[in-house]
């Protein structure tokens, strides 16, 4: 990848973004699964000691389980991104934008040549 405007290579620059947002979503993905284990304990706690409406334990229990489907959920979003960003720099690695361009520019130049030849332009 070359940034056009300034000529630099803008490839170890879009590797390192993805470096660090996959590295975001791994923290991410580990504090989700941390806070759904956490809830899951307390929950069961919860249910153990009595899930009746006088204490107001069954509404708490409810919200812990919702608390936990909504940890699943992002969870497997954090998933599909961190194997989203994984492909990217798989696909980057893939791509050799230097003999692309090299070879364009190879390319463009025998048809310059080829141009400004009187027998072929004639």
């Amino acid at each position: 990848m070359t940034d056009y405007q300034t000529g630099r290579d803008s490839g170890p620059v879009f590797k390192r973004q993805v470096l660090y947002t996959s590295d975001l979503l791994r923290s991410l993905q580990d504090s989700i699964h941390r806070l759904r284990k956490e809830a899951e304990e307390l929950r069961e706690q919860l249910e153990t000691t009595g899930a009746d409406e006088t204490t107001g334990v069954k509404s708490q229990v409810g919200k812990l389980s919702e608390l936990i489907r909504d940890c699943q959920k992002v969870g497997k979003t954090i998933a599909e991104q961190s194997a989203d960003f994984d492909r990217m720099l798989k696909s980057e690695h893939e791509l050799d934008f230097d003999a692309a361009r090299k070879d364009v520019e190879s390319r463009m130049a025998g048809i310059a040549r080829a141009v400004s030849d009187p027998a072929v332009s004639g």
